[in-house]
C-alpha cells in the first residue's frame, strides 16, 4: 500500500509542477509568436510601414498595411497547408492592393532540412512574386503549372504552393474590390 501511495503524490505533485510551468510559460510564448509574426510581416513588406491594422475573420488573420493617410499599400494574411512532407506550412503571404504578390515568409515548418526547407529562400519565394489568382496554374512544374519545384522536395514545393494559394483566395474573399480601386 505504501509504494500506491508514494507514487500518487509524486503523480500529484509532478502533475501540479506541469501545471504551474505551464501558467507561467503561456504568456511569454503568445507574446514572442506575436512578435515573430510582426517581425515577419514587416520582412514581407518592401515599404516602412506607417500603421498596420489586423483584421480577424473567423480563423483567418489580415494585416492592412497603410499609408500615413490612412490609405492602404499592401495586405498581408497568415495562412497554412497541412500537405507539406512532414506537415503542418505556416505562411505569412503579402500583396499588393491589386493582389499581386509582393512576397511570403515561412513562419512555421517541420521540412526536411537541407531539402524542403528552401521553400523560404529568396530564389524559390521569387517565382511567386507579383503573380496573382488569374493567369497561371497554382501547381508545380511536374504537375502543369508555373512553379519551378525543388529537386528531391516536389512535396513541400507542392505544398508551399497550395499554402501561397490558399492565401490569395483568403484576401479575394475578404478584399473583393480592392483590385478594382
Amino acid at each position: 500500500m505504501r509504494p500506491i501511495i508514494i507514487l500518487t503524490i509524486v503523480g500529484l505533485i509532478s502533475a501540479s509542477l506541469l501545471a504551474l510551468v505551464d501558467d507561467i510559460t503561456r504568456d511569454p510564448i503568445a507574446k514572442a509568436k506575436e512578435l515573430m509574426e510582426r517581425r515577419a510581416i514587416e520582412e514581407v513588406f518592401p515599404f516602412p510601414l506607417d500603421s498596420l491594422r489586423t483584421v480577424t475573420e473567423g480563423e483567418t488573420s489580415f494585416f492592412e498595411a497603410c499609408d500615413n493617410e490612412g490609405r492602404l499599400k499592401g495586405i498581408a494574411v497568415k495562412t497554412s497547408t497541412e500537405k507539406g512532407y512532414s506537415g503542418k506550412i505556416e505562411i505569412i503571404l503579402a500583396v499588393q492592393p491589386d493582389h499581386t504578390i509582393i512576397d511570403y515568409k515561412v513562419i512555421y515548418t517541420n521540412e526536411t532540412p537541407g531539402l524542403g526547407d528552401k521553400i523560404s529562400k529568396p530564389k524559390f519565394r521569387e517565382q511567386f512574386k507579383g503573380k496573382s489568382l488569374e493567369g497561371p496554374i497554382w501547381k508545380v512544374n511536374k504537375d502543369g503549372g508555373f512553379v519551378d519545384e525543388l529537386t528531391a522536395a516536389t512535396i513541400s514545393s507542392r505544398a508551399i504552393t497550395d499554402a501561397v494559394h490558399r492565401g490569395l483566395e483568403h484576401i479575394n474573399q475578404q478584399y473583393p474590390n480592392t483590385a478594382e480601386q
